[in-house]
C-alpha cells in the first residue's frame, strides 16, 4: 500500500455557545484513538491532527494534499461548522474521501453524509482501516463494520453492526505535540457500560458489555501523555469506570506512586463502599461524575434509572464529608417538570452538596425509532433541529408541552443563581468554597448564550403556543411533516427496524 496523507479533524464549539458542561474538556478523545489505531495499522502514512478546540482551524492545513480526511462531531460540532465543512468540501482534492464519526455521524447519518462520504455509526478505529483497506484495494465497502453510506441506487446503506471485544489501543502522544497547557487530558480505560438508562446515547456508541484494558496498559498510556504535554491531571471518559470494583483497585494501586489526579464518571450507589472510594482518593481520584439526574422518583422511572432515590442525598453527602468533589447532569424538560419543580430541584443540588450541577434539556435525534427501531423519548416533531444548540444539553432543544421552550431555558438559566445562593450559604470550607467561584465563574461564560438563545428560542415558538401555553401539536406537527416529509420517506426505505439482529447490535 502506498503512503497515504491522513488529516483527522475534532470540530469544535460555536463561539457563542460554549461548553457549560461540568468539565470544558480539552479534547475528545475518540478522534484521537482512532487516528492512533490508524497510524498504527499504517505505519507509513503521514496521520495529522486539527483540534479545533484548541483554536485550529482546517483551511491552515494543506487540504489538497489528503488521501483521506476524517472528521469527529458532535451534533452542536457539525451544525456549528457548516462554513467549514463547505470548506473542506471545495478545498480537498478530487478522489479524497472523508469519514466522519463521532455522535452525530452515529444518529444523523443522514445529516453527516451531506458533507462525508461515508459515516461510522459505532466503534471507530477498527472500521476506518476497513474502509481504508477496502478503498486502496478498490473492493466494496459492504463488509466493513458500523458504516453508512449513500448506496448505488441512492439510497441511505447501512452496514452491520459489530460490538468488539477487549482492547489496548492507547493514544499516541505525538498527536499532542501543538497541544496548550492541558488543564485535563482526556483518555479512556474501559468501554461499554451494563446500565440501560433511556437518555443515555453513549451505550449506543460503545455498547453495554464492560471492557477494559489492561492497568499496565493504562499506565504506559498516561505516563506517555505527561510526558508529552506536562499535565498529569485526566479525565477518565469511561461510561462507568467503577463497574468492577477489582479492576478499580488494580487501578488504585497501579497509580499510587504517582502524582496523577483523576475526574472519572460513576454511578451514585459508589457511595456505598466508602472504603473503595478511599482507596481510590489515595490514588488521586478525588472527583467524579456522577449519574444522578434527579432527586425526583418519577423522573429517574421515566429515565429507567435504577437507584433508589430516597438513599440519593445520603449518598451524595457521604461524598462531600470525605473531600469527594461531584460533578453531575441534573435533566430538565419532563412533562412531570414544571417550574416549581425546577427551581426545588437546583435547591436541592445545594443541598446534598453537589458543587457542580449542570442543569440540561436532553433530546433525543429524530428518525431514531424509524431507522434502528430504538427507544425514542421524544417524538420528531418536537426536536428543534438543525441550529448550533442542536444536541448541547444546556440549551433546549425541544418544544415541551407543558411550557414553552423559551421558560424551560430561562429555569435553565435561573438554576444556576438559585443553586449558587444556597451553595455558598452551606459551604464553609475554604478549598470547596473557592471551587463553587471558579465553577460560578465558568457558568457565567455561558449566560450570554443562554440569553441569546432564549430570544431565538421566543421567536421560533410563538406560533406553537397558545396563550395559556398549550402547545398546539397538530400545527407544530404538520409543519415538520411539510419541511421533513420526504427525508423521512426516503429514511424509511433503509430502515433497519426489522432487521432484529440489526436491532439488538445498535440498540445496545
Amino acid at each position: 500500500m502506498t503512503s497515504l496523507n491522513i488529516l483527522c479533524i475534532q470540530l469544535g464549539f460555536h463561539e457563542a455557545y460554549p461548553d457549560a458542561s461540568t468539565l470544558a474538556t480539552t479534547y475528545n478523545d475518540g478522534i484521537y484513538y482512532v487516528a492512533s489505531f490508524v497510524q498504527q495499522e499504517f505505519p507509513q502514512a503521514r496521520v495529522e491532527m486539527c483540534q479545533m478546540y484548541w483554536g485550529e482551524r482546517p483551511e491552515d492545513f494543506p487540504l489538497a494534499d489528503y488521501d483521506y480526511i476524517l472528521i469527529s462531531a458532535l451534533a452542536t460540532h457539525f451544525w456549528s461548522n457548516i462554513e467549514t465543512l463547505e470548506l473542506i468540501r471545495r478545498s480537498k482534492r478530487p478522489g479524497c474521501v472523508v469519514i466522519m464519526g463521532g455522535p452525530h455521524a452515529a444518529f444523523a447519518p443522514y445529516e453527516a453524509l451531506r458533507y462525508a462520504d461515508y459515516a461510522v455509526t459505532a466503534e471507530g478505529e477498527i472500521p476506518a482501516v476497513q474502509l481504508i483497506r477496502a478503498l486502496e484495494a478498490a473492493e466494496p465497502v459492504t463488509a466493513v463494520d458500523n458504516l453508512a453510506y449513500i448506496g448505488a441506487g441512492g439510497e441511505l446503506t447501512l452496514n452491520k453492526i459489530t460490538r468488539y471485544g477487549s482492547f489496548a489501543n492507547a493514544i499516541n502522544p505525538k498527536l499532542l505535540a501543538r497541544a496548550p497547557k492541558l488543564h485535563w487530558a482526556t483518555v479512556s480505560m474501559s468501554r461499554g457500560c451494563p446500565f440501560n438508562c433511556s437518555f443515555c446515547y453513549a451505550i449506543r456508541l460503545l455498547g453495554r458489555r464492560f471492557r477494559t484494558k489492561t492497568a499496565e496498559d493504562v499506565r504506559s498510556e498516561l505516563d506517555a501523555i505527561y510526558q508529552q504535554t506536562g499535565c498529569n491531571r485526566f479525565y477518565v471518559t469511561d461510561l462507568n469506570f467503577t463497574t468492577r470494583k477489582g479492576y478499580c483497585r488494580e487501578i488504585a494501586e497501579t497509580f499510587r506512586d504517582r502524582d496523577y489526579k483523576f475526574i472519572a464518571m460513576s454511578r451514585i450507589n459508589h457511595a456505598d463502599d466508602m472504603d473503595l472510594v478511599l482507596d481510590l482518593k489515595r490514588s488521586g481520584f478525588e472527583e467524579y461524575c456522577l449519574g444522578v439526574e434527579s432527586e425526583d422518583p418519577s423522573v429517574l422511572r421515566a429515565f429507567n434509572k435504577r437507584v433508589d432515590p430516597s438513599e440519593q442525598t445520603r449518598r451524595l453527602l457521604r461524598f462531600a464529608e470525605n473531600d469527594i468533589t461531584i460533578h453531575s447532569a441534573i435533566i430538565f424538560g419532563l412533562e412531570a417538570q414544571d417550574r416549581q419543580a425546577i427551581e426545588a430541584t437546583a435547591y436541592w443540588c445545594a443541598e446534598a452538596r453537589i458543587m457542580h450541577p449542570v442543569f440540561v434539556c436532553l433530546a433525543e435525534y429524530p428518525f431514531q425509532d424509524l431507522l434502528y427501531g430504538a427507544r425514542q423519548d421524544i417524538e420528531d416533531h418536537r426536536i428543534i433541529m438543525e441550529v448550533p444548540t442542536y444536541q448541547h444539553y444546556s440549551f433546549v432543544g425541544i418544544f415541551p408541552r407543558h411550557m414553552r421552550p423559551s421558560e424551560l431555558q430561562r429555569g435553565i438559566l435561573d438554576s444556576y443563581g438559585i443553586f449558587f445562593k444556597r451553595a455558598f450559604e452551606i459551604e464553609q470550607r475554604p478549598q470547596r468554597r473557592a471551587r463553587l467561584k471558579s465553577y460560578a465563574r465558568s457558568v457565567e461564560r455561558g449566560r450570554a448564550g443562554m440569553e441569546q438563545h432564549i430570544r431565538f428560542l421566543e421567536e421560533l415558538e410563538k406560533p406553537y403556543y397558545t396563550v395559556s401555553g398549550t402547545l398546539k401539536e397538530d400545527l407544530l406537527k404538520a409543519d415538520f411533516d411539510s419541511r421533513h416529509g420526504e427525508l423521512r420517506s426516503w429514511l424509511q426505505r433503509s430502515s433497519k427496524r426489522s432487521d432484529i439482529e440489526f436491532v439488538k447490535g445498535y440498540a445496545r
